[in-house]
């Protein structure tokens, strides 16, 4: 338990309220993906091995959402965190991060290092940096330790992606520095002259706040060049996501499964075709523009997930995004036959699922 009454405690806090003030000054607006991303994050911050069902579960009864399982599959895509180990070992790292907070907010040295070395290290095993890890991080700290919320910073961590969660951890290690002046311990050590006149010392702290706000220029540059980075890579992200959306009504019951009917009249053509049957002149220009359709569902990247009136062997994890049809699975290693009775469609370059491949129960 940190005590936040301790003068030192506060005063950090305060500057850390500062440069959060700052960053939510920053925010174009309030993005609801960002705010949604946010508060996912803030579930997996309590239970690291979560499943997508439990986590739409817990974040419906926590923030009053109505999502599903496959809902927060798609999130966990978008956030290229959809490997569960993946995942744990991100959520790991965030509380590692957040544990060597706890002590540096506190004055200790070597927790502050700690912090400041672990912070800047990729969260993945495999040695890659996940983009999203420092807004992990952030929500970490204030999950791990909820009286710091003083200033109800907590709250305004979900307005953050991923460019201003970073550059609010530099605000958290400058308000430590500031305050304990860790920085200055190392500049004294560099010293060559401890004792210098009152003019000298005016001198070189006036240097001093010059190389601050040098410093600081050059970090605001930099982050409003990232923040355009990522604003692109959002346009980027709603683009694919509007197509995907486009595709999902063509194949959605309202307007008859257009992309499936696709698929059955090319294949409908291809077997009268086998068998050299001539396909009456009035009905080319029809044929014509199912072909163009087919190839413009192709270079759309839009591709079925499964083959229709194929027979296969599943388990219940096998069909567990699937609109499945038949009889109850008993036990996890329960194995059933089932036949395709609708593709399913799938955004390749996104890993965006359309629609749900639809199967059916196959009873000897």
């Amino acid at each position: 338990m940190i005590n936040v009454k301790d003068g030192k405690v506060k005063e950090v806090l305060n500057e850390i309220h500062e440069g959060m003030q700052r960053k939510i000054k920053r925010r174009a607006k309030e993005k609801e993906e960002i705010i949604l991303e946010n508060k996912v994050f803030s579930v997996l911050c309590h239970d690291y091995e979560i499943g997508p069902t439990k986590c739409a579960i817990s974040l419906n009864d926590k923030y009053g959402y109505h999502l599903n399982g496959d809902e927060i599959i798609q999130i966990f895509r978008s956030r290229r965190m959809a490997n569960p180990m993946e995942r744990k070992e991100l959520l790991q790292w965030a509380a590692e991060v957040a544990s060597y907070f706890a002590g540096a907010i506190k004055g200790d040295r070597a927790s502050f290092d700690k912090f400041e070395s672990r912070r800047k290290e990729p969260a993945l095993k495999n040695g890659k940096y996940h983009d999203s890890q420092d807004r992990m991080a952030a929500i970490m700290i204030y999950q791990k330790n909820p009286e710091l919320n003083i200033y109800e910073d907590a709250e305004n961590l979900q307005f953050l992606g991923n460019t201003l969660a970073k550059y609010f951890f530099y605000d958290m290690s400058d308000a430590v520095i500031n305050v304990y002046g860790f920085q200055q311990k190392k500049e004294e050590k560099k010293k060559s002259q401890p004792n210098t006149t009152d003019i000298k010392l005016s001198y070189d702290q006036a240097l001093k706040r010059i190389t601050q706000l040098e410093n600081t220029l050059e970090r605001t540059n930099t982050m409003l060049q990232e923040l355009q980075d990522e604003f692109d890579d959002q346009i980027e992200a709603s683009k694919s996501k509007e197509l995907a959306e486009f595709f999902s009504k063509l194949n959605s019951e309202k307007y008859g499964y257009i992309l499936d009917e696709l698929l059955v009249v090319r294949k409908g053509i291809d077997e009268l075709r086998k068998q050299n049957y001539e396909l009456p002149v009035e009905i080319n220009g029809l044929l014509i523009m199912v072909k163009k359709l087919i190839q413009f569902v192709r270079d759309s990247h839009i591709e079925p997930i499964m083959k229709v009136n194929s027979v296969r062997e599943v388990k219940a994890t096998d069909v567990e995004f699937c609109n499945y049809e038949g009889s109850p699975f008993i036990a996890a290693e329960d194995t059933k036959k089932v036949k395709v009775i609708s593709s399913g469609w799938i955004y390749k370059d996104k890993e965006l699922q359309i629609s749900r491949p639809k199967v059916k129960e196959e009873i000897d």
